[in-house]
């Protein structure tokens, strides 16, 4: 009994969002991320990643995930819209919730950095990709999508 008083005292897994390799994000460089909110542009860029099933080497080439545009385009317009931005739209309020789950993360771990960074970006899932909003004074300036590496152990 005396053990179960004390649930801090277990191991818990901690989290962590990788960087991919350039080949399975958004962007090739820090440079290159997407701003928000999303312009034509960027929502075009975006979409076909997002179509070549988060493989860059396959945008204009394959279409891996043909659903990607009637399921993200919501999302995609929402984020479109500077008065859906703010970090509560995330954390607080339920604006996002239909993509992504209360759960998220905020060791995102970019080997590209020199420091990691002086505010936190916040990552969520939707399950195939991680969508990681980089933000300043609670609003987000920037997108960086990852696809998600499956959580099971290769064998």
């Amino acid at each position: 009994m005396l053990l179960l008083s004390f649930p801090g005292c277990c191991p818990r897994s901690t989290v962590y969002v990788p960087v991919r390799e350039a080949r399975f994000r958004t962007e090739s460089t820090r440079i290159d991320r997407i701003k928000l909110p999303l312009t034509a542009e960027a929502r075009d860029r975006l979409l076909k990643f997002l179509k070549a099933g988060g493989d860059t080497d396959r945008i204009g080439m394959d279409i891996v995930d043909p659903g990607a545009e009637s399921r993200y385009t919501p999302l995609l317009d929402l984020l479109s819209n500077p008065v859906n931005l703010a970090l509560e739209d995330l954390t607080q309020r339920q604006t996002y919730a239909k993509w992504f789950g209360k759960s998220m993360v905020r060791q995102v771990i970019d080997a590209r950095e020199d420091s990691p960074p002086a505010i936190d970006p916040v990552a969520v899932t939707d399950g195939k990709y991680w969508w990681v909003f980089y933000h300043h004074q609670k609003r987000f300036t920037e997108l960086l999508v990852i696809k998600a590496i499956p959580q099971q152990m290769k064998r």
